[in-house]
């Protein structure tokens, strides 16, 4: 009887940029990075709201949701995750 395989601990979260924290921390509403055609996009839950399947994170104190689809496949969370309007509008701000 061949033996079986260890069991995986549970999956250490993703890493989280200190400038995307602190956009999550500002942010009015909660957060969920879901599946678009360019890859994964974080948005206000008004806009995708979170599915019973995905992997909640806790960003000191605020609820960062992740899609199932995307949660095993994301190391780090960044800037890239932006929407390209939410750059656009930081661009003319500076």
């Amino acid at each position: 009887m061949p033996a079986k395989s260890p069991k995986k601990g549970p999956r250490p979260g993703p890493k989280i940029a200190p400038e995307m924290r602190d956009y999550i921390q500002n942010s009015i509403s909660e957060l969920r990075i879901c599946t678009t055609c360019e890859g994964p996009v974080l948005l206000p839950v008004r806009l995708s709201p979170p599915k019973p399947m995905d992997v909640k994170i806790d960003v000191e104190g605020r609820t960062l949701y992740i899609s199932a689809v995307q949660a095993p496949r994301i190391k780090t969370i960044d800037g890239r995750m932006l929407p390209k309007c939410v750059l656009q509008k930081r661009k003319k701000c500076l």
